[in-house]
């Protein structure tokens, strides 16, 4: 739809998006412009070459049910299990679209590469967890569900669609197993699960689940010597990613067992086979990883360790990859940093981590911090092999960010605080990784995970 153009030195709402008629000769041609209190700046080319009309949506995802979780959150349970918001890409500012009661605990999703299709998996403790798919309608933020598919073990905690766009790689994180399942042109599933187990058979996994904490009781995700002890007296598949060079290797950091899975991933069959382990840092202690993030142009990998709090930086071999696909287990990762994300002075048993990644840019790495509250910007030192140097912390404007994410220009970066009930975005400096907060905040009942994308329709 075409807005009004404003007059110049009218009182428009500064850098409006607007659209203007322009004659070219003998044919006329639609502008999108800029319009301010000084008048009105062409923006951009002709509507219709290239130009997004869609804001961007920001789909937050929150618990339902905080009563079935191993960890006991500080938050209140939320009435719907997504609220979707339109982005104004000028101010940083959210509008809420839509909102959709969903399944219960939706706690990570993931937006098809080139459909407007949205998975999200469920956390539960007492039950399987559910993967999701949703139609997503880009004009209005609707999210229309139209599949579901038992994931086979508790707790279900990381989705990656592979390259080709026709797997979907899912891990379960209390049962530890991990699979496969189809995917049609179209993004939507088929029902031919293909389920391993990275260290016991999974009809033992119900037994090994723990209770629900309740409100009072330790909470399963602290941080101090006896509770951290528990959580690794079994394997705990936390993330599965695959690699930048083949898509061939399929990397799962098992918080249990401290190390990271390397398996080799049949692109045609689905199929998913063990090939080593390798340590998740060369540090002595508890570790737990969580997440492995790898840097688009550089052959480095970077692991967050949520129990401590250290940042494992990897170097990563393509070779070894050709050497997995022809039936090798060499290890493709070789550790060559470890740096903390939290003050010297801070007590890393009063923090837990929770996401890495790398920002669009390629220039910095960002980590957030349950317990200091925080997100510590890294710089990547490219000429040094992609090591970190650290930049600083910002506050989040809440308590427990348990998920953060960049919208696709790099230039905002949303934090979901879980246990303070809110949502807050930050405007992100790409030349030297300040992180500024934009004033705009708003409250989501235990917001757990955030996805920003810019609808392909």
């Amino acid at each position: 739809m075409l807005l009004r153009v404003a007059k110049a030195g009218s009182s428009a709402i500064r850098s409006s998006s607007l659209a203007r008629c322009l004659l070219t000769g003998q044919q006329k041609k639609w502008i999108r412009t800029e319009t301010t209190h000084k008048g009105e700046i062409i923006k951009g080319g002709p509507l219709g070459t290239g130009i997004k009309e869609a804001d961007p949506l920001v789909i937050v995802s929150a618990y339902t049910n905080v009563d079935t979780l191993a960890h006991q959150p500080r938050g209140k349970s939320a009435q719907f299990g997504f609220y979707v918001y339109k982005m104004n890409t000028t101010t940083g500012g959210l509008t809420l679209a839509s909102v959709c009661p969903g399944v219960e605990n939706p706690a990570f999703s993931r937006y098809h590469p080139s459909e407007d299709v949205l998975y999200t998996a469920t956390e539960s403790i007492l039950e399987n967890g559910i993967v999701v798919t949703y139609k997503v309608h880009s004009d209005t933020g609707k999210l229309e569900e139209v599949h579901r598919q038992d994931a086979g073990g508790a707790s279900t905690c990381y989705l990656t669609v592979d390259r080709n766009e026709e797997n979907m790689l899912f891990v379960n994180y209390w049962d530890s197993t991990l699979g496969t399942f189809p995917l049609n042109p179209d993004g939507t599933p088929e029902d031919k699960v293909k389920l391993i187990e990275t260290k016991f058979d999974a009809s033992d996994a119900v037994a090994k689940r723990p209770k629900p904490a309740q409100a009072g009781e330790k909470k399963h995700d602290a941080n101090d010597p006896e509770t951290a002890a528990e959580r690794q007296t079994s394997a705990h598949a936390h993330s599965i990613v695959l690699d930048p060079y083949l898509g061939t290797v399929a990397y799962v950091p098992d918080l249990g067992q401290d190390c990271i899975h390397q398996y080799y991933f049949d692109q045609k069959t689905g199929a998913l086979d063990h090939r080593g382990k390798i340590p998740a840092d060369t540090v002595k202690g508890t570790l737990g990883p969580r997440y492995i993030d790898f840097h688009k142009k550089l052959n480095v990998a970077y692991v967050i360790n949520e129990m401590s709090c250290g940042v494992a930086v990897f170097r990563f071999d393509p070779s070894a990859v050709d050497e997995i696909k022809a039936g090798g287990n060499r290890h493709s990762l070789e550790q060559i940093q470890t740096i903390s994300t939290v003050p010297e002075g801070f007590p890393s048993m009063y923090n837990t981590c929770g996401r890495i990644c790398v920002d669009p840019t390629g220039r910095f790495v960002l980590v957030s911090n349950r317990g200091h509250d925080s997100i510590t910007v890294f710089r990547i030192l490219h000429k040094e092999g992609g090591i970190l140097t650290r930049v600083g912390w910002c506050h989040t404007r809440g308590t427990t960010p348990r998920h953060f994410a960049f919208d696709d220009s790099g230039r905002y970066l949303i934090a979901a605080n879980q246990d303070s009930n809110s949502i807050s975005v930050f405007q992100f400096n790409p030349s030297n990784g300040l992180l500024e907060h934009t004033g705009n905040d708003y409250v989501v009942p235990s917001p757990n995970f955030i996805c920003v994308k810019s609808p392909h329709t």
